[in-house]
């Protein structure tokens, strides 16, 4: 069963990956453009800085599972260094068991967020509301990438699962 997943969760990923791609490029095209148009033609164009700012909110929210499924993410894991192996994926499914319940409170605020949203944006024709549709979005991601997560490391925690390869016990 955790086979089908993850190899669903593969084509996700991969998905992802590519969004990824098209926004960083598409957000590296529109600040490149800024600039020419400010200090070339000394005229900014107004909507340059705030379509790139909602292409970082959504490619932050799209890049934060591909980092939790990876462990990839900022951490300080200079404590795990002192416990075994298989305490280590103990608390790493404990950690995933957390983020899971975090992200759906998180994603509860980010519909309810959505619901009272009433603002525009500024110089595009664009609902705050279609910014804020991130938030739940990028929670459901993660939450879908850290029931895997949580599901390896509770089952190599109990010895049943095989460790990820280069990884070896301390």
């Amino acid at each position: 069963m955790l086979t089908y997943y993850s190899r669903m969760l593969d084509g996700l990923q991969k998905v992802l990956k590519v969004l990824e791609i098209i926004l960083l490029a598409a957000i590296t095209l529109i600040m490149v453009y800024q600039c020419i148009m400010r200090y070339c033609f000394s005229h900014a164009q107004p909507w340059c800085e705030e379509l790139s700012l909602y292409l970082m909110i959504y490619s932050v929210f799209l890049g934060i599972p591909i980092a939790v499924r990876h462990d990839n993410h900022l951490q300080v894991d200079f404590l795990l260094s002192f416990f075994s192996q298989r305490v280590r994926h103990l608390i790493s499914a404990i950690s995933a068991v957390v983020a899971i319940v975090f992200m759906v409170v998180f994603c509860i605020y980010g519909v309810s967020l959505i619901e009272h949203a009433t603002g525009a944006s500024t110089t595009l024709p664009l609902r705050m509301r279609d910014i804020y549709y991130s938030f739940p979005i990028g929670a459901v991601l993660v939450i879908l990438f850290a029931v895997e997560v949580a599901a390896k490391n509770f089952l190599l925690f109990l010895g049943k699962g095989a460790a990820p390869a280069g990884e070896e016990e301390a």
